[in-house]
């Protein structure tokens, strides 16, 4: 492989070589949805940045065995329910759908396996059997606990010390644990809540044991590649390795990768702040292509800030990149000469950015340098130089998914989107007349009243482009 593949291991703390336990293969893990609502674009972060990872090995090279999983036996989804007066796995069950559709609408590839928790109850009962028959955990009244204590390893993910952990500051600590950082990997079944026959009586499975179970079932006792939001590394991901190594007696995985937070200004997203934007909302004012665009803008371990004017930044790109496309596919050869140096290397350049650590952002920098050129040089492409620039599109396409299928269809998306917010928050015929006034005030060198208007205008976000021949353009901004 020409470019070396290295990855921010936060196992180690440090950016590696990635060496998967197969050659040519990969074992890939990223934590699905919860599915009780809709998904938020906090959610599409995690999503897109899994599918980044998914899509860059297999352009790699690599053939990937990629997990990426849904909960659909979970607190949140039973408490949802119950204020629906609706089944709690009738209720996941329909979220499930909700949550695929906007994963369609972000342009992701289809995972090799989506399993759904309530479909792997016996590998969790399974695995919870193993736990105990290996002295890792235990049963108090139908309910079993894992016994951090006994695995010496506990931390080395979060780099916590357990010593040192608090608990009981915000809960109290349950009184029937024997350490209080022990956790559920079973609990007995309440009235109303979806339940399951065990060994210890009829219940569900904790949060953390559901996605072992689900890793090692299509994965392996040991797995290349795990990836999550950063709020997952503990005690979720720490849980993870802890109960799989205790059933397992080997490691669970050698490459963890966690993405940042998106960012309101300097508040994290939240329902409490009020700043929960619904993928589902954004896409259908926007266009999923312009989220994905978003979401890849900045390196995935890195917090996104987001904003009006990150929004407006992606629209923006988001039609150059498309118009582009288009423009390429009446490109003609103007000779049978040697491909142009500059459009020749732009493609091993956006490899060698996204090898180090899925670097998306600087891949995407590279690409509109090369946009940038091409465009500057279309009347004097030689026939390799054209066939160099398909190849770079096709890796943009198939590594990033920066590009959809049907470029000219996202075109005209972004242009009824730009025609609907002129025509619902302005005015066309009043800028018109005021344009008028303005260019009447010039004439009689009011230049007083000239500037009121501009200002006026530019307080709806409206810009004015005086043309050379004393014609006015206006747009907004």
């Amino acid at each position: 492989m020409k470019h070396e593949l290295k990855i921010h291991n936060n196992l180690h703390r440090k950016k590696e070589v990635f060496v998967p336990l197969e050659a040519g293969k990969v074992k890939f893990y990223s934590c699905g949805p919860t599915t009780y609502d809709f998904l938020h674009i906090g959610n599409a972060r995690a999503l897109v940045v899994g599918d980044l990872f998914h899509r860059v090995l297999r352009s790699f090279g690599y053939e990937v065995n990629f997990v990426r999983n849904y909960t659909d036996v979970d607190d949140k989804i039973i408490e949802r329910a119950k204020e629906l007066k609706r089944d709690a796995l009738a209720h996941a069950a329909i979220f499930v759908e909700e949550c695929r559709t906007d994963m369609e609408s972000l342009g992701m590839m289809p995972a090799t396996h989506t399993p759904k928790v309530s479909e792997t109850m016996p590998e969790i009962i399974k695995m919870i059997e193993d736990i105990i028959k290996n002295g890792s955990a235990y049963v108090d009244d139908g309910e079993v606990f894992f016994n951090v204590p006994s695995f010496k390893d506990y931390g080395k993910l979060s780099k916590k010390d357990l010593d040192s952990l608090q608990h009981g500051i915000r809960v109290e600590v349950d009184s029937r644990k024997k350490h209080p950082s022990d956790f559920v990997l079973w609990k007995p079944a309440k009235a109303g809540e979806p339940a399951w026959d065990s060994p210890w009586g009829k219940g569900r499975p904790g949060w953390h044991i559901e996605c072992s179970a689900m890793a090692k079932k299509f994965l392996g006792n040991t797995i290349d590649l795990h990836h999550g939001g950063v709020d997952l590394m503990f005690p979720h991901h720490e849980n993870e390795i802890a109960q799989s190594e205790a059933a397992n007696k080997c490691p669970f995985c050698n490459n963890w990768a966690h993405n940042e937070f998106l960012n309101f200004g300097s508040e994290k997203m939240s329902k409490s702040l009020g700043n929960v934007v619904k993928i589902r909302d954004f896409v259908e004012k926007y266009g999923g292509q312009v989220l994905r665009h978003i979401m890849l803008s900045v390196h995935y371990r890195a917090r996104l800030e987001w904003s009006d004017e990150v929004v407006k930044r992606a629209l923006e790109e988001v039609k150059r990149i498309h118009e582009f496309v288009v423009e390429t596919e009446s490109y003609k050869a103007t000779s049978n000469g040697a491909i142009d140096p500059e459009i020749e290397k732009c493609l091993d350049n956006m490899k060698e950015e996204i090898a180090n650590d899925f670097n998306s952002a600087g891949a995407m920098g590279q690409f509109f340098s090369f946009l940038r050129y091409v465009k500057n040089q279309k009347d004097q492409l030689s026939e390799a130089s054209l066939t160099r620039i398909k190849e770079t599109l096709t890796f943009v396409q198939e590594a990033l998914g920066l590009i959809h299928n049907d470029p000219e269809r996202v075109l005209r998306e972004l242009k009824k989107n730009e025609q609907d917010t002129t025509s619902s928050d302005v005015d066309a015929a009043w800028i018109e007349k005021l344009i008028a006034e303005r260019a009447q005030a010039k004439v009689s060198k009011n230049w007083a009243r000239a500037d009121e208007i501009r200002k006026e205008l530019s307080a709806k976000n409206i810009v004015l482009k005086d043309n050379p021949d004393g014609t006015t353009n206006w747009k907004m901004n």
